[in-house]
Order: structure tokens, then C-alpha cells, then sequence
């Protein structure tokens, strides 16, 4: 059965309203901004991508990012991958912390941790047990919660493509308990997420298309889910990369100064023993 989503609503014209944006921000939890980021940045991010799967065996030479696909996700070696894609170069460009700074109204943080994703196809298949149920970042990942995560897309989304879902206005009710769901699994271990039916009527599901450029920021209390690649004739991959970004005056928890590669072999306080769910109370 095919979900049916809202769209998220363009919140690019309230950039430089900062009553507005704030105001929108604390009802709805979310701020899409379309077009905010350089192209031209996202692209060699992109392009740095292909790169790496190309070099580790899992695209053909000379493929392009137009007719790029992969057999298996699973199949790549994640860490190895984070060697190729230099995403600071991005996240930390002036025009980008630019944008950063007006969302937040003050100077940032942005986490040393970045997730990137390159999903194939699974048209056909069951739902792909790596992508991450409905869940909080905030439960995953502090222990101060005023960071937001920003998810960017590398190649153009589409609803058959896939991306992330947020529950408009979800994070007004605060964490909510996480259970260990056995369909979803990452490096072996069952992901804990929030059982579907705990959503309210009143925190629909939003998801839209998105291009290179556009970027979804969401409250560390946001409900999200990601959505699967179903895309068919033409199959398509959906790469993208998220990563948290956090007041600079704030308390800086050990995965805003972790690289990913090395929080997600941490056994006690990164972020991978948090969503299997064998984690230590350090953070």
C-alpha cells in the first residue's frame, strides 16, 4: 500500500524574517529551504561520491552520475566511503554557514559527524531493512537536544526516489519511547524506532521532492522515517547526506566531535550502539 504524504512547505521567503522563521520553526518543527545551498558545492559532493563507489569496485569506470546504480548498499563499505566524500567542504563553506547562522539567528556548530547514503533501487523488494524506522534523533544522539539535523539531497528526488518523512509538529511532545524493531537492522543488530501508531492525527507525514540546493532542517525531536527507493523504469539512486548542526555556545557531546567512522565503531556512546540499542549513559 503507498503511503500518501503532504508537502513540506517552502520556507525559503521567511530567510530573512526572523520573527517568522522562528514562529514556523517552533510550530511545525521543521524548516524546507529550497535552493539555499550552492549547487555547485552539492555537486562535487556528489561527484566525490561516485568517486568512491566507483574506486572500491561497486560502479563500472566512467559511469556518471546519470546512469550510476549499484547492486547493494549493504554491499559497500561504509567507512571506507567517508574517505572520499570531503562533506566539510560543504557543510562549513561560508555561503553555507551563512544559511546556517540565519536559521539559527547566532553562530553554529556543525557536527563532525555526517551520515552519507546511496540507496538503490529495491523496487520490487521488501521494504530494505538498513533504512531507519520512525524515529528521534534527539533519543540517538546528546545530551543537549538545541541541535537540528540537516538533510541534503546529492541527485534529484523524487516520491518513487524516496527521502525523509518528518511528522509536521511532532517534536512538541517531546522524546518518546524507542523498541527495538527486528525488521530494520543495520551492521547485524534490530534499529529501535517509534511504533507508527504513537503518531497523532495532528503530526501528519510531509514529504516532497527535492533538487541538489534544497535542504530539510528538523528539531532534534522530530518524528522522520526514511522513505525507500522504488524507483523503476528508469531506476534510479537516491545519495544523499545528513549531519546535525548545534549552537556554538552549546555543550558539545561526543558525536558532535566524532567523525562518523569512528562513533559508528564506539560500543558504549556512538551513534550506531545508540540506534541498535547498546549504548552506555555516557555520551
Amino acid at each position: 500500500m503507498t503511503e500518501t504524504f503532504s508537502d513540506y512547505v517552502d520556507c525559503t521567503p521567511l530567510l530573512d524574517d526572523r520573527e517568522a522563521i522562528d514562529r514556523f520553526y517552533d510550530e511545525h518543527g521543521y524548516l524546507y529551504l529550497r535552493g539555499a545551498l550552492d549547487r555547485d558545492l552539492v555537486r562535487t559532493a556528489a561527484e566525490q561520491m561516485l568517486e568512491g563507489l566507483i574506486a572500491l569496485g561497486h560502479a563500472a569506470p566512467g559511469t556518471t552520475l546519470d546512469t550510476l546504480t549499484i547492486e547493494s548498499f549493504e554491499a559497500v563499505d561504509e567507512v571506507a566511503m567517508h574517505d572520499y566524500v570531503k562533506y566539510d567542504d560543504l557543510w562549513n563553506h561560508p555561503s553555507t554557514l551563512k544559511v546556517w547562522e540565519k536559521v539559527f539567528g547566532e553562530p553554529v556548530f556543525v557536527f563532525k559527524s555526517t551520515t552519507i547514503r546511496y540507496y538503490p533501487s529495491a523496487a520490487g523488494s521488501a521494504e530494505p531493512s538498513f533504512l531507519t524506522p520512525l524515529h528521534q534523533d534527539g533519543f540517538y544522539i546528546g545530551p543537549n537536544k538545541d541541535f537540528r539535523t540537516a538533510w541534503v539531497p546529492l541527485l534529484p528526488t523524487t516520491r518513487d526516489i524516496g527521502g525523509v518523512a518528518v511528522a509536521d509538529g511532532s517534536h512538541k511532545k517531546g522524546p518518546r519511547e524507542h523498541v527495538v524493531t527486528e525488521n530494520f537492522r543495520r551492521f547485524g543488530h534490530p534499529v529501535r524506532g517509534i511504533p507508527p501508531e504513537q503518531l497523532g492525527a495532528d503530526e501528519p507525514l510531509l514529504f516532497s521532492p527535492m533538487q541538489p540546493g534544497d535542504v530539510i532542517l528538523f528539531h532534534a525531536f522530530m518524528c522522520h522515517k526514511s522513505i525507500p527507493n522504488v524507483s523503476a523504469n528508469p531506476a534510479g539512486m537516491r545519495m544523499s547526506m545528513d549531519t546535525r548542526i548545534q549552537p556554538a555556545s552549546s555543550h558539545r557531546g561526543f558525536n558532535a566531535v566524532t567523525p562518523w567512522p569512528e562513533s559508528a565503531k564506539d560500543p558504549s556512546k556512538g551513534v550506531m550502539s545508540k540506534i541498535t540499542g547498546t549504548p552506555a549513559t555516557v555520551e
